[in-house]
């Protein structure tokens, strides 16, 4: 009789469910998602346990091709390079869309991160196209001046907290001519509560421990049942062929 493969459902399960957890994840270097024309950008498609040789799968607007690496070069970028962009390292989930926006025009705004939480560090810079020198540089948050500075440099805040939401902007002179920026909104979320998510740890692989634990033991009952069902059926067949049959009486004299 074939062995049944124990617990070969809960497996599927199990498989099922980390590979949908265990997501491959797209960053950004530098990590704006707003560049001018003629930047450069590195997207890189990792995981905690991924190396830079691993291939791995993109997607680019519906299009997808492979990398021999997990990294992928923008030398200069176009405008055909916007859009979403998603990866797949073999073994993991594909990631959630990255959205690079490639615009032409001589100065920008860019920030680290559009939505963010309480808590985490914000960048703002102000960019010229081809990194020409910008001077008399204003940051601006809902049209209210925040920093100046003579020559360029990047803003930092630190601990973000909702009231850093707004709009920012930047104004600058370019080879002595006024620019202006685009308009930048910036999200600030308060974090959800742990204790949702320190639950939620200990109650997905609890529930997978079950399943395995309850599909295994009815396996094991099932096998259990049938194997002693074809033993006493082999039984009773053994014993129609091999007990002697019970002979008639003598006639009487």
């Amino acid at each position: 009789m074939p062995t049944i493969p124990m617990g070969a459902p809960a497996l599927l399960w199990i498989a099922l469910l980390l590979f949908s957890i265990w997501k491959s994840k797209v960053s950004l270097n530098p990590p704006w998602r707003k560049i001018l024309k003629g930047d450069a950008v590195t997207l890189t498609c990792g995981t905690n346990g991924s190396s830079e040789d691993q291939s791995s799968l993109w997607i680019h607007n519906g299009t997808s091709f492979t990398t021999n690496n997990s990294r992928w070069h923008i030398v200069k970028a176009r405008m055909q390079d916007s859009g979403e962009y998603q990866c797949r390292i073999k073994g993991f989930a594909i990631s959630e869309p990255v959205y690079l926006n490639v615009i032409s025009d001589w100065l920008i705004i860019q920030a680290s991160a559009e939505v963010m939480m309480e808590g985490e560090s914000l960048f703002l810079r102000c960019h010229s196209w081809k990194n020409l020198n910008v001077f008399k540089v204003i940051y601006y948050k809902d049209n209210k001046a925040l920093k100046y500075w003579y020559e360029n440099h990047n803003i930092s805040i630190t601990n973000v907290t909702e009231g850093n939401s707004g709009i920012y902007y930047c104004v600058g002179r370019i080879q002595r001519l006024p620019y202006i920026s685009n308009k930048l909104k910036i999200i600030v979320k308060k974090p959800y509560p742990q204790s949702n998510y320190f639950w939620l740890q200990f109650l997905i692989p609890l529930l997978v421990v079950i399943l395995f634990a309850v599909d295994t033991g009815l396996l094991i009952s099932t096998q259990q049942q049938f194997t002693l069902l074809l033993k006493m059926k082999r039984t009773r067949k053994r014993n129609r062929f091999t007990d002697p049959q019970p002979k008639p009486d003598p006639p009487g004299n």
